[in-house]
């Protein structure tokens, strides 16, 4: 069965830190439900966060969006996706993160802020673009995991390459830089104690549109 980056990532972390219990199929299953946006094989930043915070971890977002970012425009690359149900989505995950001690700055991310998290022994999920892999022929969005530094290179496990591949480098500046052109450059660090900077992810009203919904049972 197919995986999304997103949720692959949040997997790679929670196992990490020793917060998943078994990494069966379950756990699989229950983790991409929880990042995705619907359907469609992708998530943002709230997404990745939430499955980390509802089971322990103390995550912090770094991201130039406010609003939708990255999830915005999915509409625009995936057919048959519903701009309002994107919205629905995006905005539950953000309530779950704000329930759940998530904190957040909206700024650019930096190579600094990821130096500063594996110092604190914490990892980063980072969004790029699948074009910083050159045997990859899309462009598109997509979550690595940042889990180490080699001088000028980042050292990261991309959920599309084998296991002996594990800690792969890329650029430092390159990483940073790829995501741009998606309409939001954003990492998630994540560890076991609250990070000291950034405001508490706040907890917005539910879409209105959806609270009219009535179920009427077929005669």
């Amino acid at each position: 069965m197919e995986f999304s980056c997103g949720s692959a990532c949040a997997l790679m972390a929670l196992g990490h830190f020793g917060m998943a219990g078994p990494l069966d199929r379950d756990l699989e299953v229950e983790v991409w439900r929880e990042t995705q946006a619907v359907e469609i094989g992708g998530c943002g930043r709230y997404g990745v966060a939430a499955p980390l915070a509802l089971r322990g971890l103390r995550p912090h977002i770094i991201s130039t969006a406010n609003g939708l970012g990255l999830m915005e425009r999915v509409h625009e690359r995936v057919a048959g996706v519903d701009p309002g149900t994107l919205e629905f989505f995006h905005v539950m995950q953000q309530r779950l993160c704000a329930r759940n001690g998530v904190t957040e700055e909206q700024r650019g991310p930096v190579l600094a802020d990821v130096r500063d998290a594996l110092g604190a022994e914490r990892l980063v999920l980072a969004l790029v673009s699948t074009a910083l892999f050159p045997e990859e022929q899309d462009e598109i969005p997509h979550w690595v995991l940042v889990a180490g530094a080699r001088g000028g290179e980042l050292l990261v496990h991309n959920p599309l390459d084998a296991p002996e591949q594990a800690h792969r480098p890329v650029a430092a500046k390159a990483l940073l830089a790829s995501a741009a052109q998606f309409g939001e450059q954003v990492l998630v660090t994540v560890g076991s104690r609250e990070w000291p900077d950034g405001e508490p992810v706040a907890e917005p009203s539910l879409p209105g549109r959806f609270l009219e919904y009535r179920y009427e049972p077929a005669d």
